[in-house]
């Protein structure tokens, strides 16, 4: 049995199709992997038999010449993978949005492979938007995307989390504690995704000055420079690849709302200020989220409504509360179980 998967570019489209990956492989599927080789793929490993990563970029924002070439590498792409397909005869084709999943999808309908795709956002990529009149089911994450796809269709299944993560959520907050070397304060953990935020690293600096009491943990990543004097009651990592111990040990989250990170935080069951990516493609990311402040499950704020005061008041109001776990059940569980038992029904039936 044998399953090609696209999904990459950045780690939104790259987690998910690492952690469906993993279900597949436990069931004895062989997984053909597909993306880009300029994006986060081409530095991660993930669980798959073969890797192909070709010379592909979006087409979105650029100028029409630039925009033509890369529109003519992703169709070449979508025929070198269709030779492919011909060749391995792949049971089925699963895509998980984005530029970098487009040749397969492409590829799949060109050889008419039985099609499945998945959508990270609230608001559907174009490349989902385009392949979902194609393929025999599409899973969301978010309640939100419904009314961009056919009723009959689209399941909601939530995202798949990596099962690194759920492992080291099971961890209790005292052994997490051990683990990480860090003390019994209340803990605010701050990150901006897998790209990082300049934005909240600078805030949650100058708020763990006025916060003593508390203890921060921060993840800068690559845009934000380091200082060279940190506040006693701050830690600091550029990146930090076990992020369930860190929510493990968290007791109030401050985060961009990406797809993954929203689930991720809503499956650890932390409280959490979300501030949405301002320049996000369609403001996906604030209806990413936008749902749970309704039902008064999270705090949303957007960057311009935030400063240090702000955020140091927000921080003590829900410290204050101490609500763990409310918007846990919200978390649709096992999602790549629920994805890969809804393909082979789908499969079966054929």
């Amino acid at each position: 049995m044998k399953v090609f998967i696209a999904g990459g570019g950045t780690g939104g489209h790259f987690y998910p199709a690492y952690s469906v990956s993993e279900e597949l492989k436990s069931r004895g599927f062989q997984i053909y992997y597909f993306g880009t080789n300029k994006g986060i793929e081409a530095k991660q490993e993930l669980p798959s038999d073969k890797k192909f990563l070709f010379p592909i970029t979006g087409v979105r924002g650029k100028n029409p010449l630039r925009a033509f070439f890369s529109a003519s590498k992703l169709f070449k792409t979508s025929l070198q993978i269709a030779k492919i397909i011909k060749k391995e005869s792949p049971n089925f084709c699963i895509c998980f949005g984005g530029y970098a999943s487009l040749p397969l999808g492409i590829a799949s309908i060109i050889t008419r492979t039985p099609l499945f795709i998945h959508e990270q956002n609230s608001i559907p990529s174009y490349t989902n938007r385009l392949l979902s009149k194609f393929a025999i089911k599409i899973f969301i994450t978010f309640e939100y995307s419904k009314k961009y796809f056919p009723e009959e269709k689209t399941l909601l299944t939530g995202i798949p989390v990596r099962n690194s993560i759920i492992d080291d959520l099971s961890i209790p907050k005292k052994k997490a504690r051990e683990m990480l070397g860090i003390d019994n304060r209340l803990t605010v953990l701050v990150f901006g995704g897998s790209q990082g935020s300049v934005k909240l690293s600078e805030l949650a600096l100058e708020v763990a000055k006025k916060m003593p009491e508390i203890q921060f943990i921060l993840i800068g990543g690559k845009h934000f420079k380091k200082p060279e004097k940190l506040p006693e009651n701050l830690i600091y990592y550029s990146y930090f690849n076990r992020m369930g111990l860190l929510y493990s040990v968290s007791d109030f989250v401050i985060s961009r709302s990406g797809a993954s990170s929203t689930y991720e935080i809503l499956t650890a069951g932390k409280p959490a200020l979300f501030v949405p990516f301002p320049y996000a493609v369609s403001d996906h990311q604030y209806y990413n989220v936008k749902w749970l402040e309704e039902k008064g499950l999270c705090i949303v704020k957007r960057e311009d409504e935030l400063d240090v005061e702000r955020l140091k008041n927000i921080i003590i109001n829900e410290l204050t509360k101490g609500e763990q776990e409310k918007i846990k059940k919200f978390a649709i569980k096992n999602p790549q179980k629920v994805i890969v038992d809804r393909i082979l029904d789908e499969i079966n039936k054929k």
